[in-house]
Formats: C-alpha cells, sequence, structure tokens
C-alpha cells in the first residue's frame, strides 16, 4: 500500500463518519432543560444550584471534521484503486452501493471536488448509537454541481463514523430547509411520529406502492407524481409489453423497503420533514410458455448497468428467471400533518448492486 493510501486510511479509521441508528430508527431528542431540573425544596430546605442539561452526544465541529474526512479519504482510496479500504468507511445502503459503484467502473472511479459542506446535526443525548446528517456541491470532472445529502453513524462513543446514506437532488433542487435551535442543532423524528403527514416508518412502503401501482393505486394522493414514482410505474407497463412482444418473456419490477437499514428524519422549518430512506427494487424475467415455448432459447440483452455482474455473452439466454437488484436511495420533503399536500421526492440515487441468470 502506498503512502498516500495508508495516510488516507488512518486519517478516515481515526476521525471519518458515518451515522446510524439503533434498530433502524432515528435518535431520540433528549429531555428539555426543564424537565432536567430537580424537585422543588421542602419548606426550609435548601435548594442547591440546578443541574446543567448534559452536553450534545455529537457536536457541530466533531460532525463537520468527520464530513471532511470521509469526503478527502473516500476520493483518496478510490482514485488509488484501494476498494477494500473504501469499504471500511461505509455500512447499511451504503455498502452494497459502494461495492457496485467500484465494480462497475472497472477500476476507473468517478473524480469530485466538493464545496459548501453543511452538517445537520440532531440533538442527541449520550448514547451508543448516534448519527447526522450532511449536504456538500458535488462537481465532476465535466463540471456539472449536484447537491449530495449523507447520514453517517457512529455506533460507539470511541467508534469510528461510517456513511450510512448518500444521495443527490434532482437538479435544481434545494434541500429542504431543516428547523435548528438557537444552538445550531436539529431536531430528528422518531420511526412512527405523527405529526407529519407521513410518518418516517411509513414513507418507504407507501413511496414502494406508488412505483408499482401509479396514479390508480391507494397511496397515489400521498406521494407527488414524478420520475422515480409514478414514473416508475410507466416504465415498469412500457417494458412489460416490450418483454412480452419482443421477447416472449414476462416482466415484473417489485419495490420494497430495505427492513435491515435506517431511514433518518429531520423537523424542517415548515413543521414537516425531510426523510431518508432506502428501497430495493427487484426486476425479473421469465419465459412465457406460447405455443411451443416461444421465450426458450431466445437472447436477451443483458442491461448495461448490469454488465458488471452478468456476462453480455454467457448470460444472454434465460431459461427459468433472470433477476436484476437495484439499491435506490431517496430524499424525500413531507409536509406537517394538518398539511394536505403530498409528499415530494426531491433527490435520488440508484445503482444495480445484484444480478443473476439461470
Amino acid at each position: 500500500m502506498n503512502g498516500v493510501v495508508r495516510s488516507a486510511l488512518a486519517l478516515a479509521l481515526v476521525t471519518c463518519a458515518t451515522v446510524a441508528c439503533s434498530g433502524g430508527e432515528p435518535a431520540r431528542s433528549p429531555a428539555s432543560p426543564a424537565a432536567a431540573t430537580s424537585a422543588l425544596p421542602s419548606p426550609g430546605e435548601e435548594r442547591g444550584p440546578s443541574p446543567s442539561p448534559s452536553p450534545p452526544a455529537v457536536t457541530l465541529e466533531e460532525a463537520s471534521r468527520a464530513l471532511d474526512a470521509f469526503l478527502d479519504t473516500d476520493d483518496v482510496l478510490r482514485q488509488a484503486g484501494a476498494g477494500r479500504w473504501a469499504l471500511l468507511l461505509t455500512q447499511d445502503g451504503q455498502r452494497p452501493i459502494t461495492i457496485a459503484e467500484i465494480h462497475s467502473r472497472e477500476g476507473k472511479p468517478a473524480h469530485y471536488t466538493w464545496d459548501n459542506r453543511e452538517v445537520l446535526v440532531p440533538r442527541q443525548s449520550a448514547r451508543p448509537a448516534v448519527w447526522f446528517a450532511a449536504t456538500a456541491e458535488r462537481r465532476d470532472a465535466s463540471g456539472d454541481v449536484r447537491t449530495a445529502v449523507f447520514t453517517f453513524v457512529r455506533q460507539s462513543k470511541d467508534g469510528p463514523w461510517r456513511n450510512s446514506f448518500a444521495s443527490l437532488l434532482y437538479p435544481g433542487e434545494k434541500a429542504p430547509s431543516v428547523a435548528l435551535d438557537a444552538d445550531g442543532f436539529a431536531t430528528a423524528l422518531e420511526s412512527r411520529d405523527a405529526t407529519v403527514a407521513i410518518s418516517p416508518n411509513l414513507m418507504g412502503p407507501l413511496h414502494a406502492t406508488v412505483a408499482e401501482e401509479g396514479p390508480k393505486g391507494y397511496a397515489s394522493g400521498l406521494i407527488a407524481p414524478g420520475p422515480q414514482t409514478t414514473g416508475f410505474f410507466d416504465e415498469i407497463s412500457e417494458t412489460k409489453k416490450s418483454a412480452k412482444a419482443d421477447d416472449c418473456m414476462n416482466y415484473e419490477s417489485i419495490f420494497a423497503s430495505a427492513p435491515n437499514y435506517p431511514i433518518f428524519a429531520l423537523r424542517t422549518r415548515d413543521g414537516g420533514a425531510v426523510m431518508l430512506y432506502t428501497l430495493i427494487r427487484t426486476s425479473s424475467w421469465t419465459p412465457v410458455p406460447q405455443g411451443l415455448k416461444c421465450g426458450e432459447g431466445r437472447p436477451v440483452t443483458v442491461p448495461a448497468a448490469a454488465r458488471w455482474l452478468l456476462s453480455p455473452a454467457k448470460d444472454l439466454f434465460i431459461r427459468q428467471k433472470r433477476q436484476i437488484v437495484e439499491t435506490q436511495q431517496y430524499v424525500s420533503a413531507v409536509p406537517p400533518k394538518a398539511s394536505t399536500a403530498p409528499a415530494h421526492v426531491v433527490g435520488y440515487e440508484g445503482i444495480v448492486t445484484g444480478g443473476s441468470n439461470r
């Protein structure tokens, strides 16, 4: 390992960041300072000084250092071809995504520069697992600029920060305005928070329903139309028609929440929330027996995004089933409960992370 990679890895293991909540839920906000004060003294009893509120488990300065360390170290490791070391900086849905990013580019990772970094740290009491979110402007080699959204998790007080989630806002989209207290801290929402139009634990399943059922599905009024909601439904409908007509194949595409990956949610200034969550999309092709099994023996092109997993030559023929799995990370803006407006998906990043052909 060369000196640059070794230095980068050392920096990462000491300070690099990634956030996750125990059991997949955002950390609870601490009790209010009033609740932490001691009881009133009995008559004649002298009252001592009130205890000070506990310091936050993660400071803004610590989160900023962790974000900087991750962005700088991750790029060095990827450019040096040290993919295994780059994986040490990740967990949850970001781990299979990182594996796919490394292998799908054949050892030639994209190079980015970062600007306007901002951390969004929920006020958390001392506990083993803590997290924070962040945004940063990402510029690629062509000069294109997109806003990236991250979460970072630390599973123990002395453990390393690891990247749990990363997505991109749609071009031209601004990040939802997160509410901050007087000290600059955000507020995390519980999984079943009922003060918003869609609680965090339901956002993924409802999004999956809209993607599969489209504008006529029961969840369509809760989430606004868009490329990764009703747009997916349109794409699936067209692919079903062409797969049957051109290749004599049945095609289906199923979306599901990732139960083992955390959901992150922060209160926004309008009383709603910004939610960060993961969906798994599984697309399948199976031969359709029509007459003399018209689908058997027909070549079906392997999608370009899956060619790092499936051979364009050996996996052309589908005798039983072809499956391609995508891991997708979403940023959504959810209104407060009293609002009649739908939730909006404002950010998306997805990549093929699995595939099989038999």
